[in-house]
């Protein structure tokens, strides 16, 4: 029995909800902002979403390095450049953002051991 994960991140349900908000031209013009690296579900999302630009401070890689093999989050090893490369439009991506990824991790730092 797999254990319940969340299936609703906050890049992905920003992502639907502008989607059904806004027109793809406006979108594609947007940029969406993130604490850490969009996973794979949420790249994913993004992508169909029309959004053109992501940002985020910390990878994914340093997330997982922190979560270890929680149940909680089960992270996927796929960088959000890749799911975006085999897409047909062209999503920018900054990130991760050297100067910040220290104080972004720094409140997730011992969470998932406690967990």
């Amino acid at each position: 029995m797999w254990p319940a994960v969340p299936r609703h991140h906050a890049e992905s349900t920003l992502a639907r909800h502008a989607a059904g908000t806004y027109p793809g031209a406006y979108l594609w013009d947007c940029t969406l902002v993130t604490t850490f690296e969009p996973c794979a579900m949420c790249a994913g999302t993004v992508y169909w979403a029309g959004i053109g630009r992501v940002v985020f401070g910390a990878s994914e890689e340093a997330l997982l390095a922190l979560t270890g093999n929680n149940d909680e989050n089960p992270t996927l090893s796929l960088p959000c450049r890749e799911v975006f490369a085999r897409g047909q439009r062209a999503v920018e991506v900054i990130g991760p953002v050297a100067a910040l990824e220290a104080e972004l991790l720094a409140p997730h730092q011992g969470f998932w051991v406690k967990r």
